[in-house]
């Protein structure tokens, strides 16, 4: 009796020149804790450094695994000039929204991950919730989901779930099937006013059918519960790190070595090792300031 093939799990990030290098260490980590699956890593690549895609083509092979970059550069140049107008989505946010046309027709599950993504546990167990998933999966915002008065704004009653859109399981036939990339644009168009762009989009529009996971598959670091986030950090599936300070940034583990570990560990481990941090001076300047005060 032959043994059952392992499961080919799809995962997607969308990525510009500045952040090709973080999209490949999401990918690092991927490949690190996943045992009980292949992964077929798909970037979506908005002018990403070629040495980049080479090292993610490179370290996927080495480690048994598939990688296809997506040169999304033409298509964005390209958006139709009323889209391009609505200037509080990013180019790589358009990539997250409108990347199903660009996936073979027989890939009907995809997990999108953030470039500020470390994984921790087997990703196998997260697309196994993907098993009768109506479109999308994902986690409740732990910061915007109490907020009544945004989910109002995006037409969500209080008990729907506001969810974080950095992690999201996609049932990608249903996405096409519901014509999921027109309703996206049609919602950027009507309101120019929203204040978290992508993922206000992707709530008002999805949230009424969303399958909600387990908090670990999207743990997000500076989490609200402070007392609690040493050991949800500990159980993370996946770890994010949410918010403008980046563990790529210079003085991030000096100020938060706990936090930043999971993040340097994979980067010794890859073939960005020896990239040099971001030196964001003012950013770092206020980190301390901010610190000293305190």
């Amino acid at each position: 009796m032959s043994a059952t093939a392992p499961p080919l799990l799809h995962l997607m990030c969308a990525a510009d020149r500045n952040y090709g290098a973080y999209a490949g260490l999401v990918m690092q980590s991927a490949m690190a804790v996943t045992r009980k699956g292949r992964i077929h890593f798909h970037l979506l690549s908005d002018d990403v450094a070629p040495d980049d895609i080479e090292k993610c083509s490179l370290a996927a092979r080495k480690a048994g695994h598939e990688f296809t970059n997506y040169e999304v550069s033409s298509k964005l140049d390209n958006l139709p000039k009323e889209l391009q107008m609505a200037n509080h989505l990013s180019r790589a946010a358009y990539s997250r929204l409108l990347f199903s046309d660009l996936l073979p027709t027989n890939i009907h599950r995809i997990i999108y991950l953030d470039c500020d993504i470390v994984c921790q546990q087997d990703l196998t167990e997260l697309w196994n919730f993907g098993d009768g998933l109506k479109t999308i999966a994902a986690v409740r915002d732990p910061w915007l989901d109490p907020d009544a008065e945004l989910k109002s704004s995006l037409g969500l009653a209080p008990r729907d779930v506001y969810f974080n859109s950095g992690v999201l399981l996609i049932n990608v036939k249903a996405w096409r099937a519901d014509n999921t990339e027109n309703r996206l644009r049609d919602f950027v168009l009507k309101r120019r006013d929203i204040k978290h762009a992508d993922q206000d989009t992707l709530n008002a529009v999805l949230s009424s059918g969303l399958t909600e996971l387990p908090e670990q598959w999207n743990m997000m670091i500076n989490h609200p519960r402070r007392d609690e986030e040493g050991r949800l950090r500990q159980s993370a599936g996946i770890l994010h790190y949410v918010g403008g300070f980046k563990p790529w940034h210079f003085g991030y583990r000096l100020l938060h070595p706990g936090k930043g570990r999971p993040y340097a560990s994979i980067k010794r481990r890859s073939p960005w090792a020896a990239k040099l941090p971001d030196f964001q001076s003012r950013r770092v300047t206020r980190k301390f300031r901010s610190l000293v005060q305190h």
